[in-house]
């Protein structure tokens, strides 16, 4: 039986390993009756983790959730609705084709009386349909199929679906990364609503703005773990951006002197799907960082660069020749190697040996007439790189899936520098994979910078982008709101500038 409390939901001791990664570690938070309680934290600071737990997306390894006074432990998201939390997405998951009333009632469409022939009575799901509708004063006709609604009425239908089936906590996902000004104001609007209505909030957003705007309390989480929580009242940005980021820096630190020089790449006023007007320059022998939370653009721009995207407005030029990247193959042709965020979807053949993946970029130059390989030269480039990068391997033609993580990142890089690009755009080039790994990859960018070669890193980490790069390019919703010599960044900047207070000076 349920127990009377002052809370709804209070989570102890949660943790949550995904591999080698230890995404949470002894989590805990509590979210009162009718409260609204931001979740904030750099990207990977296991928010989304903690939802999906409390969501029942994910199971947890270990720790415990009390839920309106009862230990819960949910294997399903059903299991938990069913319960009362419901949890709407920053990917929505509408069903375009079909709608309102129906999105509404998805899953429930029993409850409207089916026929022995299958049928509905459509006239009582749309009377159901507008009452929901009438809840959160939303003018949409129930019979409007959600694809032709805009992404801000869609999250009003996901949430009038949650009402619906009487959930008293809502997990809200960065729930206004797609609105305008105007949206994210009814969306605030719709949740002062929920709160007198007694529904709890649980609000997860980069914008410290918009966190003390709505919320009642804030949870910090930091690398995993609890870093503590505030009132809005005693919360302000500084001590808000000094708790995201209050973490000692780590260990590595390239040592190493850059100075200016020729410049390899220039970009002017480039757009594209994701960024607009971006302009910068990349010296030789530099690491140029670039930071950005989620939808910043900083993949999309570096796709863009790599002829993966088309580009739509903007200028690209190489030792001041100007080129047209139209594909990756015509930026390899210019100098261009990119190693992309997801190996395993976008650069390696899993099934297939590591000596494939190894030279699938290379074969014209280990070929003879390019139709014959030669073994010889195949093996003495497969050699240099396996000693040069440290991969261990039983033999080369083994299996790339049989490698760790870390292994088969290094073969994706040994790859790319083969064919001796001028310039390299390494994206989250150490996600997932450990430490020691980590370091070797850094070691190895060192190298490479020293002997020359430009380097674009994008990275989620800070203290990564903070301990490699010469210069650090910060994004802000598409665009480049920042740009920190190394000596001059610190991390509250760095935040400062990502969630859009490039204003702030802090303390």
């Amino acid at each position: 039986m349920a127990v009377e409390s002052d809370f709804i939901l209070q989570a102890k001791g949660v943790s949550k390993r995904f591999g080698g990664v230890q995404a949470l570690a002894d989590v805990d938070l509590t979210l009162n009756c009718g409260e609204v309680h931001a979740i904030v934290g750099e990207n990977g600071a296991g928010k989304t983790t903690l939802m999906n737990i409390i969501g029942g997306i994910i199971n947890r390894d270990k720790g415990t959730i009390v839920f309106d006074g009862e230990k819960v432990d949910f294997n399903s998201p059903l299991e938990a609705l069913k319960k009362g939390i419901s949890t709407i997405h920053q990917e929505l998951t509408m069903m375009p084709h079909l709608s309102v009333m129906e999105n509404i009632f998805m899953g429930r469409l029993r409850e409207f009386g089916i026929s022995s022939r299958g049928i509905i009575n459509r006239q009582k799901l749309k009377k159901a349909a507008q009452e929901a509708l009438d809840l959160i004063e939303l003018s949409v006709d129930p019979l409007t199929l959600v694809k032709d609604l805009s992404i801000s009425e869609q999250q009003e239908i996901e949430i009038i679906k949650a009402l619906s089936s009487n959930a008293r906590l809502m997990i809200m996902d960065e729930p206004n990364s797609s609105l305008t000004d105007a949206e994210t104001k009814r969306l605030f609007d719709i949740i002062d609503k929920l709160k007198k209505r007694g529904v709890s909030i649980v609000y997860v957003s980069h914008k410290i703005e918009e966190v003390l705007q709505i919320a009642d309390k804030i949870t910090v989480l930091r690398d995993g773990r609890f870093a503590g929580a505030v009132a809005r009242g005693d919360a302000t940005i500084s001590r808000l951006f000094s708790m995201i980021a209050g973490r000692e820096k780590e260990k590595t630190q390239l040592q190493r002197n850059f100075n200016t020089g020729q410049i390899l790449l220039s970009v002017s006023g480039l757009s594209g799907k994701g960024f607009n007007n971006i302009s910068f320059d990349l010296y030789e022998g530099e690491v140029l960082g670039f930071y950005g939370l989620v939808g910043s653009g900083r993949s999309e721009l570096g796709r863009a660069l790599f002829g993966a995207d088309p580009v739509t407005a903007g200028s690209i030029s190489i030792c001041g020749q100007r080129v047209s990247l139209e594909s990756p193959k015509k930026a390899m042709a210019h100098g261009i190697a990119m190693v992309p965020e997801d190996r395993k979807g976008q650069s390696l053949f899993m099934n297939l040996s590591v000596i494939f993946n190894l030279t699938i970029s290379h074969l014209p130059q280990l070929s003879r007439l390019k139709s014959f390989i030669r073994s010889n030269s195949e093996r003495n480039t497969i050699d240099e790189y396996i000693r040069l990068l440290n991969i261990k391997l039983d033999k080369i033609g083994q299996p790339i899936n049989s490698l760790s993580g870390g292994n088969q990142q290094k073969v994706v890089l040994a790859r790319y520098l083969m064919i001796q690009p001028r310039i390299l755009i390494l994206d989250e080039p150490t996600h997932g994979i450990d430490i020691g790994a980590k370091e070797e990859v850094y070691r190895l960018i060192e190298k490479s910078a020293a002997k020359g070669l430009g380097i674009i890193l994008i990275s989620s980490e800070i203290p990564e982008i903070m301990a490699i790069s010469d210069r650090v390019a910060v994004l802000h919703e598409g665009q480049l709101a920042g740009l920190f010599d190394r000596n001059d960044v610190t991390e509250e900047k760095i935040i400062a500038v990502a969630t859009g207070f490039a204003s702030i000076t802090m303390e």
